[in-house]
């Protein structure tokens, strides 16, 4: 074997040594909780509810912040007019039918 091929080995013998104990560094804590979570039998009984306690008094209003900025206007939703429904539609809405001197049928709620 040549120098580098002896400092590789070393390397990965230092690696692998590394690995080992990472390994036993993290799974000592858990084995350890296992084996104390058998060193109880049974569980004990719940204990009696503890009488509720006197309000806390309330606390002083807090300042009142600075006011935000004006929102900018919405976007047009397109023309808001009269609605053409059927007579049925009227009704059942709680309107009446109502015929206008013009002859034009409305629903007036």
């Amino acid at each position: 074997m040549t120098k580098e091929d002896d400092k590789v080995f070393s390397r990965r013998k230092a690696l692998t040594r590394i690995g080992g104990l990472a390994l036993a560094a993290y799974s000592v804590p858990a084995l350890t909780t296992l084996s104390a979570a058998h060193a109880s039998s049974a569980p004990s009984a719940a204990s009696a509810a503890s009488e509720a306690s006197d309000p806390s008094p309330a606390s002083d209003p807090s300042e009142a912040s600075e006011p935000s900025e004006a929102s900018v206007p919405s976007e047009s939703s397109g023309p808001s007019g009269p609605r053409v429904v059927t007579a049925e539609e009227c009704e059942a809405g709680g309107g009446t039918v109502v015929e206008r001197e013009d002859g034009v049928k409305v629903c007036e709620s």
